[in-house]
């Protein structure tokens, strides 16, 4: 396994304990995409497992690069009505003084039972912790 250990690779900043709460495949949208170029073409193995979304990319099938952790604490899930197979995290306000501060991710399912699936598993996560 050539990629599971890279020399310089900072180990994950949590280890997960808990059960596996959802997992599976989903495309991630890049943000500044070209006019013609498919924007949810980044196809990540995602988890999510005690309250954080960990995700990791793709790359002709395999894993590749550091695993993201997005901690429901943190981070808010918008789903969307009309697309109900794509769903946004977001964190933070944009203010005048730091316009940098939000931060948003959005990801699409393989359908929309899948995408329901997920916003349903994240929902019950961030009720489990009183909000």
């Amino acid at each position: 396994e050539v990629h599971a250990q890279r020399a310089g690779a900072a180990p994950d900043l949590q280890s997960p304990m808990g059960p596996v709460q959802v997992e599976g495949l989903l495309r991630r949208k890049k943000e500044g995409h070209g006019r013609f170029e498919d924007p949810y073409k980044m196809i990540c193995v995602c988890r999510l497992q005690d309250n954080v979304l960990r995700v990791r990319l793709t790359h002709n099938g395999e894993v590749v690069g550091l695993e993201e952790q997005f901690d429901l604490k943190e981070w808010r899930v918008l789903p969307r009505n009309d697309k109900p197979d794509r769903f946004s995290l977001t964190r933070g306000i944009p203010s005048a003084n730091n316009p940098d501060q939000a931060s948003v991710v959005t990801f699409k399912a393989e359908s929309k039972e899948e995408g329901v699936e997920w916003i349903d598993e994240i929902q019950k996560a961030t009720q489990g912790m009183g909000r």
